[in-house]
């Protein structure tokens, strides 16, 4: 009986999809060091130079088909050994051919499903599911490759199953790390963000400091003696940087429902992610330098269970949009209401900060010092959030619930000991968004530690679909 009785199969061609940048590679290396001489002797036979000789065609073509057919039956070894299914509390993928690994995602414990669509993949119309479970980034699930309807059939399954485990899970019950942060199935709802015009996405990435140093780069290397040798490190470095910046922020949407945030974007790599609110612990809005050109703006958030890792999607929520956007992406994602943000959350300054750095950070923070603040919104004495600001010529502004703050740390180094100085730093889920309170006095920075070690904390059992059991 086979040991993958009862699994389901992926796509034939789901080893060739694995490796085909290794294939591309070897063609791209086969053709640079032997294609000029192979296309010369093509050519000949085609115009007839060489006459037609049949003995190397018949080897050329019969080498070409006993490889191809190589190829198919050491994939196929592979392919027969991976499959998957779900069963009533979890999903399992297996693979392997010498060694068995069996991979498996309680639906409890399901944070996202993600449908990936790769650029070779969009060419024969073939996609990856993609799971995302709470345990860190190595603890994603990727079943592909499928047809595209076979692997939107299987989201809709994966979502359908961990919103009914979440559903039936006992109340007053302990959860898990990951229950009750659960997707709910995927529909239309409200635009948050409209489709990001692709002039926007090109005319950003042109103002962005990665372009700009690889316009500048390309300059130099054109007048500098051996500029080949240092150009191929340098593109290698920079390119990718430019090219990220296009590829998840090209044709970007965002629609709200039922407490989920529906994301869509991509150039080569088609992606649909659906991020549930309570899973986003913090917010940071940024206004790179040139954009102030253009007074755009782009929003950023940390969510719990992609890390700081590329594969688990895109932490930018806004990728490139006016101000009065980013602000209402920061409503509906974020701890604060329009009240609180029109008071308190202005990201192009600060309006009424409790906690700033003083005179004496001066030497520290000499070029942003007066654009340095931590306001604190609520109940005095216990906030329900926190607005960081920073940066003079790239303003940041950064906001987060305090129940969300893992852990607080009060440090002073050397040269704070001896100015009086303290930083309040909140240590957060991993992610890209990072808060501190920099450089305050001693005083101020014990009493925003003291009051903020007062937070409320969130209880630790099963909550209602759409809101967290443990953030």
């Amino acid at each position: 009986m086979s040991s993958l009785e009862g699994f389901r199969k992926v796509h034939r061609a789901t080893p060739f999809l694995r490796i085909w940048t290794i294939i591309v590679a070897a063609l791209a290396a086969f053709a640079f060091n032997s294609g000029a001489s192979v296309l010369s002797f093509i050519w000949g036979v085609v115009t007839g130079e060489y006459g037609f000789a049949v003995l190397p065609i018949l080897l050329t073509v019969g080498g070409a088909v006993i490889v191809v057919a190589l190829a198919w039956i050491i994939t196929g070894i592979w392919w027969k050994a991976v499959g998957f299914r779900i069963t009533n509390e979890e999903v399992q993928l297996q693979r392997g051919v010498i060694s068995k690994d069996l991979r498996t995602a309680r639906f409890d414990r399901i944070q996202a499903v993600d449908l990936v669509e790769s650029f070779i993949a969009r060419i024969f119309r073939l996609a990856e599911v993609r799971i995302e479970t709470a345990g860190g980034s190595d603890s994603a699930i990727s079943i592909g490759f499928l047809r595209k309807s076979e692997a939107e059939a299987l989201k809709r399954e994966l979502l359908d199953a961990s919103q009914h485990s979440v559903a039936t899970t006992p109340a007053g019950v302990p959860a898990e790390p990951g229950v009750g942060e659960t997707v709910v199935v995927e529909s239309a709802g409200d635009v948050l963000v409209p489709q990001i015009p692709v002039q926007r996405t090109l005319a950003s990435t042109a103002l962005s400091l990665a372009t700009i140093i690889t316009a500048i780069g390309i300059v130099i290397l054109l007048f500098v003696p051996f500029g080949v040798s240092i150009a191929v490190p340098f593109f290698v470095g920079m390119v990718p940087a430019v090219w990220n910046l296009i590829d998840k922020s090209w044709q970007f949407t965002a629609t709200q429902r039922n407490d989920v945030l529906h994301v869509s974007y991509g150039l080569a790599n088609r992606r649909k992610q659906s991020i549930p609110l309570g899973r986003i612990h913090a917010v940071k809005l940024k206004q790179p330098l040139l954009w102030r050109l253009v007074g755009w703006w782009t929003v950023t958030v940390t969510v719990v269970g992609y890390g700081d890792t590329t594969q688990g999607g895109t932490s930018k929520i806004l990728p490139v949009g006016s101000k009065e956007l980013a602000l209402k992406v920061l409503e509906a994602v974020g701890p604060l209401n329009s009240a609180d943000i029109a008071e308190s959350a202005d990201p192009s300054h600060m309006s009424r900060p409790q906690y700033t750095p003083p005179v004496a950070a001066r030497l520290l923070t000499p070029v942003d010092r007066t654009r340095q603040g931590v306001t604190l919104i609520g109940a005095a004495g216990a906030p329900g959030a926190v607005v960081v600001h920073e940066g003079r010529f790239m303003p940041r502004m950064s906001v987060i619930d305090t129940s969300h703050i893992q852990e607080l740390t009060l440090k002073h180094g050397p040269i704070q000991r001896m100015l009086g100085l303290s930083t309040v730093v909140f240590n957060l889920v991993q992610g890209p968004v990072g808060m501190a309170a920099s450089d305050l006095s001693a005083a101020d920075g014990k009493e925003l530690l003291n009051i903020l070690r007062n937070r409320k904390l969130p209880a630790l059992e099963s909550a209602p679909l759409g809101q967290n059991s443990l953030d």
